[in-house]
């Protein structure tokens, strides 16, 4: 059987990737810090799906802590070897970045720098590494290739995992290990973050809440169904050598128009407070998956009117506890 060391287990991607790994027949070491980013009750909620199922171990630690990983790896890896590291965890969240930089930088690169130590230590034969469409910065091309530039971040959390995907590229050049970066594009789904439009367009269309509308609702966003991500993911950990790939829909839509689908959904019009835009705010993104189908054979099966009414049935399924979810 193999194993599989998941971080950021209680995370939003983490969570569906460890179900979807079990269902694999994996045997699933998931670690998270259970912090604060964001409302905790649905990182709790999460984590209580996926403990006591068979072959899924779970450890509350941080990445950012070289001494507790470190003993972490030697109590369950001296004589029992990992096959892969998919490493999910990280502080997320363009806004939060610019007030609170500090622990950005220190699970996003710090975090990052202990674990593919380990990895190496350990030789560990494959390392995921998720980093984000974010690292494109203000592009004005109609889609993003990774062979563009990423030197230009618009908000820490962009520059944190620009960082990070420099130390691994360094880290595969000094010792050969097999190194995967994959850039996420706005990822959404049942259990999603409380920090992203997609939950909080639909919570506050089922609650009858007003939203917040930064700038003209014209800025478009390469919504990605979380359940290609995670087949994406999957497919990623047979790849060799140092590889840089987009995980995208490739079908950008603006924000006006998700609130509109949404609206139609939930049969609820959603209330609008115009803001002023936010500079961290990139206008558009857009994944150019050329290479990602040349490499693993993914594309996106997930529509977002699809998408958006399976994510509100599980909304409507919980509704009761997700009203006290702080968004």
């Amino acid at each position: 059987m193999k194993k599989i060391l998941l971080t950021g287990a209680a995370g939003f991607i983490g969570y569906h990737l460890s179900v979807f790994l079990l269902n694999k027949g994996f045997e699933v070491y998931g670690l998270d810090d259970l912090n604060n980013n964001y409302d905790k009750r649905i990182k709790q909620w999460r984590i209580s799906q996926l403990v006591g199922k068979k072959n899924f171990h779970f450890t509350k630690i941080n990445i950012v802590s070289p001494l507790n990983l470190n003993e972490y790896f030697r109590k369950n890896f001296k004589s029992n070897k990992l096959d892969a590291i998919i490493n999910l965890a990280a502080r997320t969240g363009v806004r939060k970045s610019t007030l609170d930089p500090d622990s950005y930088y220190r699970s996003n690169v710090i975090g990052v720098l202990n674990l593919v130590k380990l990895a190496n230590r350990y030789s560990i034969k494959s390392f995921v590494h998720a980093s984000t469409s974010s690292v494109y910065g203000k592009s004005r091309k109609k889609n993003f290739k990774i062979t563009d530039d990423t030197n230009r971040p618009l908000s820490n959390y962009a520059a944190s995992k620009k960082a990070s995907e420099v130390l691994l590229y360094a880290y595969h050049m000094l010792h050969k290990q097999n190194i995967t970066i994959l850039r996420l594009f706005t990822v959404y789904g049942p259990a999603g973050r409380p920090d992203m439009s997609p939950f909080i367009f639909i919570q506050s269309s089922i609650n009858s809440d007003p939203i917040n509308l930064f700038g003209t609702g014209k800025q478009q966003r390469d919504f990605t169904y979380v359940d290609d991500v995670i087949v994406g993911i999957y497919k990623s950990l047979k790849l060799k050598g140092y590889n840089v790939l987009n995980l995208g829909n490739n079908k950008p839509i603006s924000i006006n128009h998700l609130i509109v689908k949404i609206s139609e959904l939930s049969k609820n019009k959603i209330k609008i407070n115009k803001k002023p835009p936010n500079p961290e705010d990139v206008p558009f993104t857009a994944a150019n998956i050329s290479r990602t189908k040349q490499l693993i054979g993914w594309a996106p099966k997930t529509g977002i009117d699809q998408g958006l009414q399976k994510t509100l049935k599980w909304h409507l399924k919980n509704k009761e506890w997700l009203s006290k979810i702080k968004i």
